[in-house]
């Protein structure tokens, strides 16, 4: 399964479950292998077909076993998963229903069976998840009396990579778990040096592999991404391949390289599920216009905004651009995806290009300020970058614009690290008081985070 073999996985399991039909655990590894081919692709028929195999799995698990620990942490996260997919799909209410009733099972074992260590993978993502709900599910933690803490969470999960270590297997699942939790929070760079530490056994998997790339695109570190998903061959594997024309189309289009194209055009073809179409549109959208095909940019983006849904961040990211009210500058684009990317020399070159050839546009204007105290921050030249991002905000506060509400932010993180904590609880609520629910959802997020490391509680 961490191969993303899932058919040879559900092969073995299906003889497993025909020689001991008894063994719960087959069917929860059964419905993990059918979870993995949802989250990769899946139509709206794969999901239905899903929830039934799922009430078909729980009524044969009923009142098995129901000593073991074992049983209730499968039935649990049999239960979490389905609940997962409810919500992505629309049923939200169903699916808070099912991970409310998946939690109170996971604390249940948990007071039953204190000293159970494969307890601590639940414990420490519902941490993680609760820490982390998105806007459209948030009161359902207060509705639930739910609490939570991120922190805790990630040891827990850390705690369950160390005692699972040794068995193959349960282990690369355990170090899964630990990188998930980090991109959930949106603090990709806490497991960077952590996916260069696995053991081989697990490194070597695809799944780890995959995610060793994703976290260092998600750092900045773009050349080492590329690097590592080229180390990848998916010529054999169709499910593997569509991550990995995702991955690779994003790394890609950072780099400004012409292939992007290929593999953002590859992996929406594979596409038969409404998420990431948004997304990836854009990235097409952006893919056309820094080549100079003004008339696609506009297609795709109309794609973005009349066609797949916006339930997942990416998603309504996309939503956001393609609605903005202007055309973005091609120079300014090029530019942020290099930042991004941590391609310093060309970010420079493309920036000057801007600053001969732009036109008076407000709105370019400001991303120009907001990019380079961007640039600015990642070279430590604090003083420049302060200013600049000041002047973002007052160029942008009362615009219909993200750049001020993250500048804020931003400048609440660069006075967290000198120590000034009044002017970093300042800014860092400027930034949510800037905020409007449909910018970059992160950017409210990290501010209410960064406000909460340094209020009393």
């Amino acid at each position: 399964l961490m191969d993303l073999e899932i058919e040879k996985a559900k092969e073995l399991l299906t003889d497993e479950i025909k020689l001991n039909p008894e063994n719960y655990y087959a069917y929860y590894l059964d419905q993990t292998c059918d979870a993995y081919k949802l989250l990769i692709n899946s139509s709206e028929k794969e999901y239905e077909a899903f929830l039934e195999n799922y009430d078909r799995k729980r009524e044969i698990m009923d009142n098995k076993d129901e000593d073991s620990p074992y049983y209730l942490a499968c039935y649990a996260e049999m239960e979490l998963q389905s609940g997962i997919f409810n919500i992505i799909h629309g049923s939200s209410f169903t699916g808070i229903r099912k991970g409310y009733s998946a939690y109170k099972n996971v604390y249940r074992n948990l007071k039953k069976y204190p000293k159970f260590k494969p307890s601590l993978k639940l414990d420490g993502f519902f941490n993680v998840a609760v820490s982390n709900l998105p806007p459209f599910v948030k009161w359902v933690a207060s509705f639930f009396g739910v609490s939570a803490d991120f922190n805790h969470g990630m040891k827990l999960l850390r705690e369950n990579y160390l005692s699972q270590k040794k068995t193959e297997g349960i282990n690369a699942e355990a170090a899964l778990f630990v990188i998930l939790a980090a991109k959930v929070n949106k603090t990709p760079e806490i497991v960077y040096n952590f996916t260069k530490s696995l053991d081989s056994r697990v490194s070597q998997t695809f799944i780890h592999r995959y995610f060793k790339a994703n976290i260092a695109y998600r750092t900045g570190k773009n050349e080492e991404a590329l690097k590592t998903l080229q180390q990848i061959d998916v010529s054999e594997n169709a499910f593997a391949d569509v991550i990995y024309s995702y991955l690779m189309g994003k790394i890609l289009l950072r780099k400004l390289d012409p292939k992007a194209g290929y593999y953002l055009s590859r992996y929406l073809s594979y596409l038969e599920k409404k998420e990431y179409l948004k997304e990836m549109n854009y990235n097409l959208a952006l893919f056309y216009l820094i080549n100079d095909d003004h008339q696609k940019f506009l297609e795709h983006c109309e794609i973005v905004r009349d066609e797949g849904m916006d339930m997942n961040e990416r998603d309504r990211e996309a939503l956001y651009e393609a609605n903005l009210d202007y055309d973005p500058d091609i120079n300014l684009v090029k530019a942020r995806l290099l930042l991004d990317g941590g391609y310093v020399n060309q970010f420079k070159t493309t920036l000057k290009s801007f600053e001969a050839n732009h036109r008076n546009i407000l709105a370019y204007e400001i991303e120009y300020q907001f990019l380079k105290a961007r640039f600015e921050t990642s070279r430590v030249i604090k003083k420049a970058a302060i200013a600049r991002f000041k002047r973002v905000i007052e160029l942008a506060e009362d615009k219909d614009y993200y750049f001020a509400s993250e500048a804020a932010l931003r400048l609440g993180d660069i006075y967290k690290k000198m120590g000034k904590t009044e002017l970093a609880i300042d800014y860092y609520e400027k930034s949510i008081k800037l905020y409007d629910n449909d910018y970059y959802e992160y950017i409210e997020d990290k501010a209410v985070k960064g406000l909460n490391s340094l209020s009393p509680s």
